[in-house]
């Protein structure tokens, strides 16, 4: 069913050519053209979405409480150089704000992000959620949890999602195509409250949903990816999420089953993870030591297992196999799978 949406009349052209989009793609459908608030207030029932101009005077934190109350999602859109209306919308709670020069797709795709769940989410999933992560400094969180995700396939239906929102690689680094990526699998449990077999794509042993990579849309909001993951793991035995390098408390992070902290095998790496741990609101992390020189294993596991205060429960080799795989091969190296083989048989 399409998303219903209200608008607030506006001389803006935001206003005129989204009524105009919607009308020729049935992307949404707009229910209402509404000139005063007791209008929207009266068909509240058949509206999902209120769009409203930051110009508009009604448009208070009264007004967008009282929508929200009601259940409705609210856009709110400025003109692009009126300082004061985006502060206004700000200060209103809206659920989103763009300026009046976003184009029409980015409209719609933020109207699709606040739109109210249509599908009941499963939040009672039996799979288990793994968070890669990693402090900054780019560690290998991407290249750790594909092989996790291989290593664990053995052990049921295993999912792979890029939540690495600054930098998803996944899919340019198994060869895969941009389109299905994680916004049409999150638009799908938006609507019908499970994963679409359709937006994961499938290679070798395990299932892939890949980061986004549409220019200038806005990111998914993070109540879309709680669902998605929730959903997921009721779909699938084992979901692995690379989220990348992230805060210490990433509400994914703190919701999954168990963690992955992947650090650097450097004096930098583990003074960069022993500054993650000291912040750390997840399970208990698994700490894996990754691109490691052959002749100094001993001293950082000893540095880790002093500053990190873990044990590391896999050291992957510093290889040019890794490397060369990492750029484009189908399947992780053997020599990365190797050391992560006993964490993925327990995932």
């Amino acid at each position: 069913m399409s998303i219903r949406v209200a608008t607030v009349l506006s001389a803006r052209d935001w206003e005129p050519g989204l009524v105009t989009y919607a009308r020729e793609t049935a992307e949404v459908l707009i229910v209402l053209r509404a000139f005063q608030p007791h209008e929207i207030e009266e068909h509240g029932a058949d509206i999902d979405v209120v769009v409203a101009g930051g110009e508009v005077s009604w448009v208070t934190p009264v007004q967008v409480a009282h929508w929200q109350r009601a259940g409705l999602g609210v856009l709110g859109i400025h003109p692009r150089e009126d300082a004061h209306a985006a502060s206004m919308l700000r200060e209103a709670g809206v659920d989103e704000i763009l300026p009046d020069s976003a184009d029409i797709r980015t409209i719609v795709t933020a109207i699709r992000f606040i739109s109210p769940l249509s599908g009941s989410v499963d939040r009672e999933g039996t799979g288990t959620v793994t968070a890669v992560v990693g402090p900054r400094g780019a560690p290998g969180t991407t290249e750790v949890a594909l092989g996790l995700a291989w290593e664990s396939s053995g052990n049921g239906s295993t999912l792979l999602i890029d939540l690495d929102i600054d930098a998803p690689s996944i899919a340019v680094r198994l060869g895969l195509p941009p389109r299905p990526d994680i916004t049409d699998a999150a638009d799908q449990v938006r609507t019908a409250g499970t994963i679409d077999p359709n937006a994961a794509q499938r290679i070798g042993p395990i299932s892939v949903v890949t980061g986004s990579h549409r220019i200038g849309e806005a990111p998914l909001r993070m109540a879309m990816i709680e669902d998605l993951v929730d959903a997921a793991s009721v779909a699938f035995e084992r979901v692995i999420v690379d989220l990348g390098v992230v805060e210490a408390d990433h509400p994914i992070l703190k919701r999954s089953d168990t963690a992955v902290l992947v650090a650097d095998a450097s004096a930098v790496g583990v003074v960069r993870a022993a500054h993650l741990v000291a912040t750390w609101s997840g399970p208990p992390p698994t700490l894996v030591l990754n691109r490691a020189a052959a002749r100094s294993n001993t001293d950082v596991i000893a540095a880790a297992k002093e500053w990190v205060g873990i044990e590391p429960a896999a050291v992957i080799p510093d290889r040019p196999s890794i490397r060369v795989a990492s750029l484009g091969a189908k399947r992780p190296d053997s020599r990365i799978r190797k050391p992560l083989a006993r964490i993925g048989a327990e995932l």
